[in-house]
């Protein structure tokens, strides 16, 4: 013989003591108004509305933005990425082009080395190339950690 079907009428008196205590322990108003809730938290935009001090500082919300009405100088959309190097020092090019002048100037400074012979000008030759050396690396250095804190900033951003 099957088991009788259970409905509201026969769960018993503890089930609808619970739902009154329930009904009078929660304010009705409170779930009415929960409907209204969504429609004033909605957002109507995808795109994060906050902007950090970081955006701010270095406009990395202006892409392409046109403030002039002639046109933008050649590959400036191609190193304008680059903050560190096109900004500081917009000669250097790219960053192939850095690493050929880095190599250029190490030659260089043997051959500054050879035409002074006094120890003092070759100790000031030598000082002198390695703070270009190591400018030119940092400023590297620099270009690729920009770019690979926008690319990770950007991968959090989407998701």
């Amino acid at each position: 013989m099957k088991g009788m079907a259970r409905t509201i009428d026969n769960l018993g008196v503890e089930i609808s003591t619970r739902y009154a205590e329930d009904r009078e322990l929660y304010d009705e108003s409170l779930i009415k108004d929960a409907r209204l809730i969504p429609a004033q938290t909605r957002i109507t935009t995808t795109v994060p509305s906050y902007t950090s001090e970081f955006e701010l500082l270095f406009e990395l919300g202006k892409r392409r933005a046109l403030w002039a009405l002639f046109r933008a100088p050649p590959n400036y959309y191609v190193y304008r990425r680059r903050l560190f190097a096109e900004q500081i020092i917009p000669d250097l090019g790219s960053p192939d082009l850095q690493e050929s002048q880095l190599e250029r100037l190490e030659a260089l400074g043997e051959e500054e080395k050879e035409r002074h012979k006094e120890p003092r000008d070759e100790e000031e030759i030598e000082k002198e190339k390695k703070i270009l050396k190591k400018l030119l690396q940092n400023v590297l250095l620099f270009d690729q950690l920009l770019i690979d804190i926008n690319s990770r900033r950007s991968q959090y951003q989407k998701g």
